[in-house]
């Protein structure tokens, strides 16, 4: 029980359900039989409360509706009265206590309602107790509690010189490291340094000069230097004349809170910073878009792409420099092929080792995923670039490299930046696959590759160091085994091949008994160089051997870039030091059968085209003839002899023809 002893309620409430609920709360305080209910409030009167006597009642609950009804209800009682606010009445606490209301008490899910009784128990003991409570608050307690404050408290004289301190409280001693010693007979003017803002100290000033409150927030400084923020709050005191003859004041520490509020600031300044930043980026990310993707719809050629690509790229504000690289049939290295920008001159002639794996872009076409690098003097390749940050991204699709874009950069390049250029990178990529798929449709045998084998362990490279004579590739027939004929002369055309002691060569057969005259053929086994070109589906069209550089050099065509790649790596595994020379792309017409024939025409002379036609239409090349050769002579009107002369040099340029690489 919290109620005083002896004490009696009356719970005077309409409302059955609020009635209820009330009363359970002060049965819960109060004594049994101590809570008396009144089912008409309205028909209560200050008259009818009983104050005197063993029914006197201590004090009465109402609802707020009930005292603002009747403004001098609470006036006429001479109990205290309790009110209780239901949501539904609106009622602000301010407005039921000027209607002399003791406590205001809210009908709510919350423990204000649920320590009703309490709260009631508390207005009837202060009714009885709190005179008696006052006069024990003695100037000694006072003090006391001053002394004894959460926050700082002086006191100046203003009858002294200065104004100085005559009183500070443990709290100000604490907060500003000064003793009390040290801080009492000095005006408070010695907290200030040199980042104190004299505005606000002249605000005070002003203040004080016309004798009235002021609070201002100032940066002070302790006894060790250090400084903290300081709410100083001062209020004059006055004597019995009106004459201000003190002034408190209240000093609390809000240095934590200024800090906070400093720290959301500089956040928010460097949110805003960071939104513009992004803003840019969004910007120039988007131009970067718009300008390329515009390029790849317009190209009508992958050299105009590439070249499209690198100018767009260079010309966006954020960038330096840009070079495409061709990389997709160079196993070792990385070369520009198309370059635009501010000192693009810097990269003509650039050489990127693929196996360096401290260069950035070739760390991109190794891992095939885009990269950013910084070098504050430009020491990319190698080398001294004019330009402090790189990017690398691969020019991709489907698991094809098609090249690595090089941008150069003196700016900060984000994550998201980098991962658009990605994107960039992808799309690029697509549309060069694109070109290369039309172009493999249109066109036949249109990419030349020169590679060196340099591998003395390579069977023909043994062959001719063996008997120390070069070999020149007179033609090639690849046979239904998998096996190679090769046809190779000598130098010096009376070398004398030996097969017997070279591994990897089943056979050498000179051809003709002419021993003077250096022609061989050379049978090779399957999964020999040779092979390894046929099954890439490249055509040999030059073999060359030379003793003295112990190295294989051959020319292949082959029908796209795709079909270079692949054979490329098939000769990787083969060999332990291939390169690619040379790289030349050639854009021909599909050949036709007209277009065979008009050829094989041009390069004919008359006589040789009318030898042969004479020879096919009268059955000559039948067996056994249908016209001899004579007849056919005089048909032409020349000798024997001359005519066989014209028959076999259009016989020697058909088949020619036909063994070409362009036939």
């Amino acid at each position: 029980m919290t109620d005083p002893e002896g004490s009696r309620v009356l719970l005077a409430v309409d409302d059955d359900t609020l009635r209820a609920r009330a009363l359970d709360r002060l049965t819960e305080a109060f004594s049994p039989g101590a809570v008396a209910t009144v089912d008409s409030v309205a028909a209560i009167a200050p008259a009818d409360v009983v104050t005197t006597g063993p029914d006197a009642v201590d004090c009465l609950v109402v609802t707020a509706d009930r005292l603002l009804d009747d403004a001098g209800f609470a006036d006429s009682a001479d109990v205290p009265i309790v009110a209780l606010v239901t949501p539904e009445s609106g009622h602000a606490s301010t407005v039921v206590l000027d209607a002399g209301a003791a406590d205001v008490v809210p009908v709510d899910g919350s423990n204000r309602f649920a320590r009703l009784g309490s709260r009631v128990g508390a207005v009837i003991a202060w009714r009885r107790l709190g005179p008696e409570a006052v006069e024990r608050i003695t100037e000694e307690l006072k003090e006391r509690a001053m002394d004894e404050a959460p926050v700082g408290i002086t006191i100046a004289d203003f009858s002294l010189l200065d104004r100085p301190l005559v009183y500070v409280n443990r709290a100000f001693c604490e907060t500003t490291g000064y003793s009390p010693h040290e801080a009492l007979g000095r005006n408070c003017r010695y907290l200030q340094g040199p980042d104190t803002d004299p505005e606000s100290v002249a605000e005070l000033r002003r203040a004080i000069e016309a004798g009235e409150s002021a609070s201002v927030e100032l940066l002070n400084y302790r006894r060790d230097g250090t400084e903290f923020w300081n709410r100083v709050d001062i209020a004059p005191i006055e004597d019995a004349a009106g004459e201000v003859t003190h002034y408190v004041g209240f000093q609390t520490d809000i240095t934590a809170r200024v800090r906070a509020e400093e720290a959301a600031e500089r956040y928010a300044a460097e949110a805003d910073r960071e939104r513009g930043r992004l803003e840019a980026l969004l910007e120039h990310v988007e131009g970067v878009l718009e300008d390329v993707t515009g390029v790849l719809v317009r190209a009508e050629s992958r050299a105009a792409l590439e070249e499209g690509v690198c100018e767009r790229v260079a010309a966006a504000p954020s960038y330096a420099c840009a070079w495409v690289g061709d990389c997709d049939l160079s196993p070792d290295r990385i070369v520009p092929k198309v370059w635009a920008g501010d000192d693009a001159g810097a990269v003509e002639g650039l050489v990127v080792d693929r196996d360096d794996a401290t260069d950035p872009v070739a760390r991109t076409v190794s891992t095939r995923i885009p990269e950013t690098a910084t070098h504050p003097d430009g020491g990319f390749h190698g080398g001294a670039l004019p330009f402090e940050r790189l990017v690398a991204v691969p020019l991709l699709h489907l698991g094809t490299l098609y090249g690595v874009l090089v941008v150069y950069t003196d700016e900060t390049v984000e994550d998201h930046e980098l991962v658009v250029l990605g994107t960039l990178g992808r799309a690029i990529g697509a549309a060069i696959d694109a070109f290369e798929s039309r172009r493999t449709l249109l066109t036949e045998s249109v990419v030349e590759l020169r590679i060196l084998v340099d591998d003395p362990a390579v069977p023909l490279v043994r062959l001719a160091t063996a008997t120390d004579c070069a070999l020149d590739s007179e033609g090639v027939v690849v046979r239904d085994d998998g096996t190679i004929l090769l046809f190779v002369s000598t130098t010096p055309p009376d070398a004398d091949l030996d097969a017997a002691a070279v591994s990897g060569i089943d056979e050498v057969r000179r051809v003709g008994d002419d021993a003077d005259a250096g022609l061989f053929e050379v049978a090779l086994p399957p999964r020999s160089l040779l092979a390894v070109v046929a099954e890439a589906g490249g055509r040999l069209t030059d073999l060359s051997v030379d003793p003295r550089d112990a190295a294989l050099a051959l020319t292949v065509t082959v029908a796209d870039r795709a079909t270079g790649r692949a054979l490329l790596d098939d000769l990787d595994e083969m060999s332990s030091n291939v390169q690619v020379a040379r790289i030349r792309e050639r854009d021909a017409p599909p050949a036709t059968h007209r277009g065979f024939v008009a050829r094989v025409e041009e390069d004919l002379t008359e006589k040789q085209r009318t030898a042969l036609q004479l020879a096919h239409v009268g059955g000559f090349f039948e067996w056994p003839h249908g016209i001899s050769g004579d007849e056919l002579a005089a048909a032409m009107g020349v000798s024997r002899s001359t005519f066989h002369q014209h028959l076999r040099a259009a016989e020697r340029k058909l088949v020619s023809w036909f063994l070409r690489d362009d036939a």
